[in-house]
């Protein structure tokens, strides 16, 4: 089973042996929360197939999107290899239905810190991770609102028209209200347009304006 997850491919078959004496498979339905923030934890987590959200709740109980992860995904932010133990830094929270593998953290690191293949995963599904993070510090501190939703009409427009105003203005953090403005704004300046129930970018390269200039 570990072995269909790419993360695995190519590790030694007796460790891979090893880690799996601690798999654990559980299935999960859409709204189900994996781990809370404040939780310590002493397992990885690897999403077999399905998508989480992580979010942060401030201190008015708002929630704040982080981002999203999807199929093959590690969801545990494991920030050193000395510990046994990780302090989770984000609520994670299903938004489909998934099946998720845990392994024994201590077994993991111990395999981990063995085998260069795996440890070059690790650290580069950590660096991801990190981007991700900083991406959504930056919005969320040098960007306004305008910029950010230029911005993901610019990245991410397949995303943008596969989602609902509600959830787009959850994911940027915004009042649905306020991206409603920020959409009539740039369909008067005719940087976009509305057709078929899709939103067609027409000045893709004028988009940058709101998000580049200042930065």
């Amino acid at each position: 089973m570990l072995q269909t997850l790419d993360f695995f491919k190519g590790c030694d078959p007796l460790k891979l042996s090893l880690l799996s004496t601690t798999a654990k498979i559980k299935p999960y339905e859409a709204s189900d929360v994996l781990v809370y923030e404040d939780d310590d934890i002493n397992r990885v987590y690897f999403l077999l197939e399905g998508e989480v959200k992580l979010y942060k709740v401030d201190r008015f109980d708002n929630e704040v999107f982080l981002y999203t992860l999807k199929d093959q995904d590690l969801l545990t932010n494991i920030g050193s290899l000395e510990c046994d133990r990780i302090s989770c830094f984000s609520n994670v929270e299903f938004l489909a239905p998934s099946r998720v593998v845990s392994l024994d953290l201590k077994t993991f690191k111990e395999v981990v810190k063995t085998d260069i293949s795996l440890l070059i995963n690790l650290l580069n599904l950590l660096a991801n991770q990190k981007q991700m993070v900083d991406c959504m510090v930056n919005m969320g501190m040098v960007y306004d609102v305008t910029a950010k939703v230029a911005k993901m009409l610019y990245d991410h427009l397949d995303l943008y028209n596969s989602l609902k105003k509600q959830e787009i203005s959850y994911r940027l953090n915004i009042q649905p209200a306020t991206l409603s403005r920020v959409l009539a704004k740039f369909i008067r300046k005719g940087l976009i347009a509305e057709e078929d129930h899709k939103t067609v970018v027409l000045e893709r390269e004028e988009l940058t304006r709101y998000f580049k200039e200042g930065l």
